[in-house]
């Protein structure tokens, strides 16, 4: 099955947990702008494009279906109506401070870089940046093994790879279930039984996030100064920071989860049964 992007988890559960405690939630347009600010509005978007290649979590491509599914992936992926889901989660558990917290690092002069370079590299062809990415990495564990250091513990900062495996995993077995419900493949799993059978992918996922999420900072990250992403590892271990990210994640795969579901039941009027 295609493996998804990293972090989040249940969002009721963060929902639930943050709401005892959070103070009164930024305006919509704050958060719109935040989101603009930071980069996540098109680490948001950019599920458009993804899903547009195929529905990889069911082991179908969008080539079985045809210029029709990459109509109604665009449809059901659309990026206004992703970008409200996420505001209107935010709304619910973002407080001001953090919303400062968060815009004012990225909203300086290395924050904008930083944005610059996340959004391209959500941009750019999957394949040249996987390429170019494992070549980076090689030359810094010989020349640079530091550097290899500091992104590894950004991305343990912002969730890790233990977050990412649940994540995936997470939106993977609501899309199946979802699919199972609608008819649009042909299995039939209690809830129970797939998770026991997608857990036993968990190691391998575990090992892809892993290695793809350093090859995708050497890759985005390769222009900057040891001394600059130094910085950017300091600002994403601050726990403010980190509490942006933990709500900034959660919010992400939930919109994820949301709308491969909707994909889900729409394929079962698409096209014809598809087996695993």
């Amino acid at each position: 099955m295609t493996r998804l992007r990293s972090l989040a988890g249940a969002f009721a559960l963060l929902i639930a947990a943050l709401w005892a405690f959070a103070a009164p939630a930024a305006e919509r347009d704050t958060l719109r702008a935040f989101l603009e600010t930071t980069g996540f509005d098109v680490a948001i978007t950019a599920l458009q494009q993804e899903a547009m290649s195929g529905p990889g979590m069911s082991g179908v491509e969008a080539d079985d279906f045809g210029s029709q599914y990459v109509k109604l992936a665009e449809k059901v992926f659309d990026p206004d109506l992703m970008l409200n889901r996420a505001v209107d989660m935010m709304q619910a558990v973002m407080p001001d401070d953090l919303v400062g917290h968060g815009a004012a690092f990225y909203a300086s002069d290395l924050g904008q870089e930083l944005v610059e370079m996340e959004n391209a590299s959500h941009m750019a062809d999957a394949e040249a940046r996987q390429a170019e990415g494992e070549a980076v990495a090689a030359e810094l564990a010989k020349s640079n093994p530091g550097r290899l250091e500091d992104y590894q513990a950004m991305m343990d900062a912002i969730g890790g790879v233990d977050a990412g495996v649940r994540a995936i995993l997470e939106v993977q077995i609501r899309y199946l279930m979802s699919a199972m419900a609608a008819g649009s493949i042909e299995l039939d799993f209690s809830e129970a039984e797939l998770r026991g059978i997608l857990n036993e992918q968990a190691p391998a996922i575990r090992e892809d996030i892993a290695r793809s999420s350093i090859i995708g900072a050497a890759y985005t990250y390769q222009s900057l100064t040891d001394d600059q992403v130094k910085a950017y590892r300091a600002a994403l271990e601050d726990p403010q920071m980190q509490q942006v990210y933990e709500i900034l994640n959660a919010v992400q795969y939930e919109v994820m989860a949301e709308r491969y579901e909707a994909l889900a039941v729409e394929l079962a009027k698409l096209a014809p049964q598809t087996e695993l």
